[in-house]
Order: C-alpha cells, then structure tokens, then sequence
C-alpha cells in the first residue's frame, strides 16, 4: 500500500491551503479540469484547449465540492489516478469524459491499483475505462478505495464504467492466497480490520466489467462498522478469474439486477481454489434480488450461483433470480465455515429459477427456508446434501434423476416432482404428474424466462400452500394473490407456436472444451466438443451446406441452449420448397421420429426423419454426416484440468436428414416429434431450413 506519500501530499496541499485568505465553503466555485493525455503539454486544464496532459497533475490537485475532471474520450491516459479531496453530498468530486468517441481510457502501469481512492468521500467516477494489465498476475484491481482512519466516509459512486484488462490474482491456495480478496475490477477495503470508518453511500452501477483477474466487485473488508447504503445494480460482468459479486461488512446492502458470466475464464483466468457468483459475507440483512448468474467453472467445491457465508446476521435473501450451467449448481450454504462467527442467520431462497442447476449444498445448522423456485434439470441431477430445520415448499422439480435427502428437521411440503424422481416419503402432497411448464429450458436470461409459466391443466396452478416469509409478488411480478406451486403464480398460458427455431432452443448440445461441465445432450452430461467440431469443419457462424440447405452454424456462444430437445414443440418454418433439411442427432439409440409439417392451407403430412445416434459413425439410408469428431466433452473429473472433461472413448457426429415437401404448397409449421424436455432418449435438432432440389 502506499497511502503515506498520499497522506503527505494531502498534508501539504492542507498547509498550502491554510495560508490562501479564508474562503466560506458555500461560496466555492464549482471547477472544470479538463485532461488529454494526448495533448501538447503545457496547459493549465482549465479549459479543452490547454488541458492537463498526465495522471501525476491531476494527482496533484486538491479537490473540493463540485469539482470536475473531464478526461477527453478516445485518449488514454497511463500511471495511476489517485485524487485527493472530496466533495459534499449535494456537490460531489466527479471524473467523467468529454467529446465524442470511445471512453476515455486510465490504464494503469501494472501497479497494485489502476485508480486508487484514500479516505475520500463524495466522489463519482463515471463514463471511463479502466485498466490494470500487465505481464505476470498479482494482487491487482481496476479501481480500489480504502478506508484508512477511524472517521466515517460517504457517497462512493461508481457508475457506466468499462473495467477490463486487469492482471489480478487469480490462485485462492498457496504462499499468496490472500492476494485473491484483493484482486478485482473493483475493490472496497478497510484496513486494518476493525479500525477504519465505514461508507454511507456505496453505489455500483451500470458498469461492464469483463477480464478481470480475481474478481467482478468486491466489498472485501470491515473496518469498525458496517457499510450502509450499499447499492450494487445493473452491473454486467464476464470472463472474470473468480467470484462475481462479493459483498462484505455491509448493514442491508440490495444487490439486484446484474448479470455475472464466465466466471473462472477470461485473460486472467482461475488457477485454483474456489469462488462463486454473487454472494454475501458478514453482513446484516443482505438481499439479492433479479440477477442472473451463468457458466461458472468448476472450483474445489463453490462455483454456486449463490452462497450464503459466514458471519450473516438477520436473513439472507434470494428472490426472483435466474440461474443456469453453474459447474457448482444453485446454493451454498456456508455459513459455519469461515472465520466470522456463525450467527445462525435465516437463508430464503424464493421465487427462482434454476435451469441446470440443481445442487444444493447447505452445510449450515441454521433456518434453512426454500420456497416456490422452480427447478429445471434436463441433464444434471438433482444433489442435496441438507442440514436440520430445512424446509422445502412449494417447489417445482422437473428431472430425470436425483434423490432428496431425508431426517430429523426436513421437511417437505407441496412440491411437484416429475420426469423419473421420486418424492421424499414426507411430502404428503407432493403431486408427481407434468407441471405443464410452457417452454422449459428455453430462457436465454432473467428477462427471458417465460417459458416458466404455467400452461392450462397444470397440477401446480392454484395449488401452494401459504407458509410464512414469501413475500408479496412472484418471479414474474405477478401478485400471490393465487398461489400456484413454482416460480409462477399468475394464470394459465396458452402453448404457443416458437416464431424461430432458436426460441426453442431447450438443450446445451455444444460446450468449450475450456468448460465441458456446461454441456448436456444426455442425462450422463455428454456434449459435443466446440474446438473438436471447428477442426471438423462447423466453426460458430461459419455458412455449410447440407443436402442443398444453407445453415449458419451455432450462432450462440457455446454453453448457452442452442438446439431443440424434441418434446412436440410446433416452430413456424415458412417458405416453399421440394424438402426441409434438419440437423441434429439421436441420443440413447433414438434414430427417428415423426415430424408434423402444416401447411398454409391448413393441410398436414407426417413425415419420419432419421439422424445417427450421437455416436454413430454412420448416417441411415437418406441422411449425412455433417461432421465428425474423434472426441467429445463429459463433466470434469477434475476441477482445475478441463481436459479431464474431453473423452476419446468414442468419436460422435451431427446427422442431416431431408423430408420431402409439396412444393406446390407454403409450410407454414413443423411440429418435432413426441418427447420430454429432459435429456432422456430422443431427436436434438440445431436447425432446419426449406431447400430446392438443383439449388
């Protein structure tokens, strides 16, 4: 750290300061600065034609209300911001950009801190990008602010920043580990514990943060109380080497709205150890509300979407989230294993869905409350490993596989479970037949999750019990005023046709070979291997031809839904043509099934298509084998190596098959043959397109 120099400085501008005639602090003028690194030096930075020309003079300046830095967009400005000074609630010190262009660019010089705040308050920092790279990781962040003495501090806003490049740290284990807390796009410490003052007034908003080695954003420490105030919203955060959202020492703080994806990738991946998505640490009351957590990799035993950890008071809340592919699953509950104490707070996991996600590892002898979330598990298995007084309400289940794990203080109440799972003996009303969600799997982010709903018929609509602690509206926004089982409480739906085979999608056909757990054509989590299909000649994006069919390959980022699991799903397909061209594959020695095309004129014909089994070498009689691997992607068997999650047990290969059309008539729809959703036997279909023959 090197907070003396900055305290000497502050010393010296206070002392400069002192001896200038006394000013009234109302009657301070506001100041613009203005900086172009780029520029001639020489400028006073008063204005846009002489402006500051370093990172060193705005160092340099003591700020005061109102104040304002405005670097010049497009420029990028190298070394280390560190502004001494602060503003007032109603006029905060505020660095921002001016002109037209990209943001303007802070790239730090390697050092532990890109921009570095000491004991400041009432600042804002805004419509930047921020950077820290360099060639060796090490303990690193974008922007870092640390309380240093024992005086409170307010107003820390951070929002509409770019924070990217940052060579954080990225191993948990070993002679450095402490190094991982404090590496992150952004770093709110006090130190030493226990000593310095908190912030009122913590504002973390509409950043992207992606390549960030350590971290998202972390409030890491606790000085002699808690944060209050503290908001952090609408933040995007991908390709980071470790936890998405950590909040620490904060009294209530709302995190709501974000997005966290990758976690564990990006220039300054995880080495090893553990992390998770968005989670709190001895805090008071924490909420974590409409946020989204994705394709985490797997670590020694976190990588949950969600984690409740020690040192919690009151009850740490989880509502209207939306998780799917997390290496770790859905919760951890962890509050006994920290070194904070064990308050015993109550977790409330209500109204969330989980889309392959279906591990819940709660180790807590604590209140432990879930209800009304609903769980998709087309090809992972349900696994809980579960405390005493646990209780399970109003849940829906939709799995192939799994158990629920039984005893004194668990209980289960109201849950729909359905797709090859048994209920626990306990569950007296436990309903077993097909909840009739409308299109299940098929949720491309929380704002996307309709599919969840309820269709008419459904043994869940109208059927929740009242327990306490459920709050007063659904996933949806929908009020309890009819309380259905699952994330959904509002009225039937009608199935509707897919207007595009991508919003069908239901399945993870393909993963990276950097992230192999993702995957899932099968209840055994088998996938194809991305990489192994780009050698094969299907590249994502890439144009191939099959039986006379123009396709773009994989449009998706691998990991994310990108073919449909047949379960009689009708997408609109409409043209003319001699033949429809699909691609896909069978799995469990399904080959074929029946398809219902509907034509414009209300007429129908069934007609039968027939791809390979995922391992077929092989097309049948009418089809081809598009392309042709000589490995594919299973679950990890170890965390840290994702090429233990690549088998050469057998080559696999994706399948096109034609059916003929009548090509005096327009298609209007096809319907995919009768299924589950679940990855059970059946057809997978990445795509189908209307061709001609002689095209």
């Amino acid at each position: 750290m090197r907070l003396t120099p900055r305290l000497a400085l502050l010393t010296a501008l206070v002392t400069v300061v002192a001896g200038l005639p006394a000013v009234p602090a109302q009657a301070a003028a506001a100041r613009n600065f203005f900086v172009d690194c780029q520029a001639a030096p020489g400028g006073s930075g008063r204005n846009a034609a002489g402006p500051l020309t370093s990172l060193a003079q705005v160092n340099t300046i003591a700020f005061r209300a109102k104040d304002t830095v405005k670097f010049r967009a497009g420029t990028v400005c190298t070394g280390r911001l560190e502004p001494v000074g602060s503003g007032t609630a109603g006029g905060p010190v505020t660095f921002t950009s001016y002109g037209d262009g990209p943001k303007p660019i802070i790239q730090g010089d390697g050092g532990e801190w890109a921009v570095h705040l000491v004991d400041n308050s009432h600042v804002t920092i805004e419509k930047l990008h921020i950077t820290n790279p360099a060639p060796a990781t090490g303990k690193r962040t974008g922007i870092q602010y640390n309380s240093t003495t024992p005086a409170a501090k307010a107003g820390l806003v951070l929002r509409d920043l770019e924070i990217s490049d940052v060579a954080g740290w990225g191993n948990k284990t070993g002679a450095n580990a402490s190094w991982f807390a404090y590496s992150a796009g952004i770093s709110v410490q006090a130190l030493p514990d226990g000593v310095p003052g908190p912030i009122d007034g913590i504002t973390i908003t509409g950043n992207y943060i992606h390549d960030t080695g350590g971290g998202g954003i972390k409030i890491s420490r606790k000085g002699n109380d808690y944060h209050r105030n503290v908001h952090i919203a609408r933040n995007t955060i991908r390709a980071v080497g470790g936890d998405g959202i950590v909040v620490h020492a904060s009294d209530r703080p709302l995190v709501e709205h974000n997005v966290f994806d990758e976690g564990g990738a990006g220039k300054y991946p995880y080495i090893d150890g553990n992390f998770a998505g968005m989670w709190p640490i001895n805090s008071v009351d924490p909420v974590f509300q409409y946020n989204e957590v994705a394709r985490q990799r797997p670590t020694i035993y976190d990588s949950t979407a969600w984690d409740c950890d020690g040192g919690i008071k009151g009850t740490c809340l989880y509502q209207y989230n939306y998780s799917h592919d997390n290496a770790g699953g859905f919760f951890l509950g962890c509050q006994g294993c920290t070194e904070f104490p064990d308050y015993k707070a109550t977790a409330i996991l209500r109204f969330n869905i989980a889309q392959d996600d279906c591990r819940i590892a709660n180790t807590d002898n604590a209140p432990f409350r879930v209800y009304n979330n609903t769980f998709f598990c087309a090809s992972q298995k349900i696994d809980m490993r579960l405390n005493q007084d646990t209780r399970f309400v109003n849940n829906v289940f939709l799995a192939a596989q799994g158990t629920f794990p039984t005893g004194a203080g668990i209980t289960y109440d109201a849950n729909v479970y359905h797709g090859g799972i048994t209920p626990p003996a306990g569950d007296a009303r436990a309903v077993t037949a097909d909840p009739l969600l409308a299109a299940p799997g098929t949720a491309t982010g929380a704002g996307d999750a309709a599919g969840y709903r309820l269709l008419a018929g459904s043994p869940s609509l109208g059927t929740g019990v009242q327990v306490a602690d459920l709050g007063d509206r659904d996933y949806f926004g929908n009020p309890l005023t009819t309380l259905n089982r699952g994330a959904y409480s509002g009225l039937a739906v009608a199935a509707q046709p897919y207007a595009a085979i991508e919003d069908a999608y239901n399945n993870v056909g393909v993963s990276s070979d950097l992230n192999p757990n993702t995957g899932g054509l099968s209840t055994s989590g088998r996938s194809y291997s991305g990489q192994g299909l780009e050698k094969a000649g299907l590249a994502p994006g890439r144009a191939v031809t099959v039986l006379g069919a123009a396709f773009t390959w994989h449009p998706r980022p691998y990991g994310w839904a990108d073919n449909v699991k047949a379960a009689g799903q009708t997408i609109r397909v409409q043209g003319r043509g001699t033949k429809l061209v699909l691609l896909g594959t069978g799995v469990f020695k399904v080959r074929e099934g029946v398809v219902r095309l509907t034509y414009t004129d209300g007429s129908t014909e069934d007609r039968t298509v027939r791809f390979g089994d995922f391992w077929d070498a092989a097309a049948p009689a009418g089809g081809v084998v598009v392309a042709r691997t000589d490995y594919h992607n299973i679950t990890q068997t170890s965390y840290k190596n994702p090429a233990s999650g690549q088998t050469r047990e057998s080559g696999v290969a994706v399948f096109g098959y034609a059916v003929p059309l009548d090509p005096a008539r327009t298609l209007e729809s096809v319907t995919l043959p009768q299924g589950s959703p679940l990855a059970d036997a059946g057809l997978h279909v990445f795509d189908m397109k209307i061709a001609s023959d002689g095209r």
